[in-house]
């Protein structure tokens, strides 16, 4: 059943890359893009019809990571066709006023579902049972409309997650427009290229250590900028993020900040040593992925 979501999900991104774009517009037509994943979303409900998922946990990872990825897409197309369309004809000043008033309206949704919003964002799964299995009417929390033709081939909190996918990726859109990467360089300049050659997990700690002391923008900033932020700099992927934090939270050990608690040792061992300290790499971290930039 993995198999055929995943299939389905990558014929889905081709035909989105093959439908034109308008003459005016640098996006997709979202009319088209509705379509095309109404198409692919029939297509998992008819299979699963005949395909009967194999127990309550196989229904709930579908529905709390694979068809919010398929929803997303058409949530994704449909936000940024209006944003653009809607862009000002007017100087850079104007427009850029514009772009930031469209980002804030992405933060207040996250902050509308902070509760649901800090579940996705740490993996959580006390409430999976009630989130994401279909058809479920023990949910009395107010949610987005979701316009979905099959409720029986729904869950809760599934557009839900959609919509956080679609709006993260329509976040790091305006971010990148209104705060592009890198720097003006001096004549000859050749700025350092820096990869992250450590374990994954160790960067996501990393990550979650800066945002949880709110030392970055006065803490006025969401953990996926963060990692945006590290990918970026670090020429890396960190896809799943939340998982890997989900990993740390589990780990059986008296100390769950391995890689923080190896870094602040090593700083006074460097403080103790002076120019004789030697810099230790940390023990990898079983289970975890080590940095492939993919």
């Amino acid at each position: 059943m993995n198999n055929f979501v995943l299939q389905t999900y990558q014929e889905l991104l081709n035909s989105i890359r093959e439908i034109p774009q308008l003459k005016k517009l640098p996006v997709k037509n979202p009319t088209l893009v509705a379509g095309t994943v109404n198409t692919a979303i029939e297509r998992l409900r008819e299979h699963f019809g005949l395909n009967p998922f194999a127990d309550c946990n196989a229904e709930i990872d579908f529905f709390k990571y694979e068809k919010p990825k398929f929803y997303s897409e058409c949530i994704y197309a449909a936000e940024l066709f209006t944003i653009e369309s809607n862009r000002p004809h007017a100087d850079e000043t104007v427009v850029r006023n514009y772009y930031e008033l469209e980002l804030r309206f992405v933060k207040r949704f996250f902050d509308q579902y902070r509760f649901l919003y800090q579940y996705y964002l740490l993996d959580g799964a006390e409430l999976d049972q009630i989130y994401f299995t279909a058809g479920n009417k023990d949910f009395d929390q107010v949610l987005p409309e979701a316009p979905d033709a099959n409720p029986d081939f729904s869950a809760p909190a599934d557009f839900l997650f959609a919509k956080f996918l679609a709006l993260e990726k329509l976040q790091d859109h305006l971010i990148s427009i209104l705060y592009p990467t890198g720097r003006t360089n001096k004549p000859n300049e050749i700025m350092p290229q820096f990869r992250w050659t450590g374990d994954k997990i160790n960067l996501v700690e990393l990550a979650y250590g800066i945002y949880n002391t709110a030392q970055v923008n006065d803490g006025e900033v969401h953990i996926g900028d963060i990692i945006s932020w590290l990918e970026a700099s670090f020429s890396i992927k960190l896809t799943r993020y939340f998982q890997m934090f989900s990993e740390i939270k589990g780990r059986k050990s008296v100390s769950k900040t391995r890689y923080l608690d190896h870094m602040g040792k090593m700083i006074n061992r460097h403080i103790e040593l002076g120019d004789a300290f030697v810099p230790e790499k940390p023990r990898s971290v079983s289970g975890s992925k080590p940095a492939d930039n993919k």
